[in-house]
């Protein structure tokens, strides 16, 4: 019976053991994966930011680095988000904003006849900085990603992806760095004070 006992307890031994093995290695995951969240304030109409005289450079950047993304790496909602985040200053390269663009590319079905990935990559910025936490008043990223609509509304007729596509002739590279462009305007106008 002793024997038995010992069996026993050194079983019980070995697996308490390895729960607590694992219980360290899942706190040192979630101690890494909350390292690489980025904190950030969501952002009301109140906030600003001093961008000083750099406006300008900052929107060509958008549009640079929108174009040259698209035609380097492709996926139009994923090069609109990548261009925002390293052109505005105020715009933290949050990784997992960008991964969530990562399937939203051609209007996310293989019949494009959903929204233009640059119009999605921009709404997901804009909702990103200044959305809601949890059901609270979305008035301001409506506002905002209206006014991206009216431009692509402007330029394309549409922001449906086929639609967009034919009225630029297929250059996505083009869309994208537009789509950075006007989200740029339009974030650094609202939070900058830029004209």
């Amino acid at each position: 019976m002793k024997e038995k006992y010992e069996v026993t307890r050194r079983k019980f031994l070995q697996s308490a053991s390895l729960l607590v093995m694992a219980g360290a290695l899942n706190v040192k995951n979630v101690a890494a994966a909350s390292k690489n969240r980025t904190k950030f304030k969501v952002l009301d109409e109140k906030d600003c930011f001093d961008i000083g005289s750099k406006g300008q450079e900052i929107i060509q950047k958008a549009y640079d680095l929108g174009y040259l993304y698209e035609d380097k790496h492709k996926g139009c909602a994923r090069c609109t988000v990548a261009a925002l985040q390293d052109a505005i200053d105020f715009l933290p390269a949050d990784k997992g904003l960008f991964r969530t663009a990562s399937c939203l590319d051609g209007g996310a079905t293989p019949t494009k006849m959903a929204n233009c990935g640059a119009f999605t990559g921009s709404g997901m910025v804009i909702g990103w900085l200044c959305g809601t936490e949890r059901f609270g008043d979305n008035s301001l990223s409506h506002e905002l990603i209206h006014k991206v609509h009216k431009r692509f509304e402007e330029e394309h007729g549409s922001v449906i992806c086929k639609k967009v596509r034919e009225s630029a002739d297929g250059k996505c590279p083009e869309v994208v760095g537009m789509a950075a462009k006007w989200t740029a305007e339009i974030l650094l106008k609202q939070f900058a004070q830029y004209e």
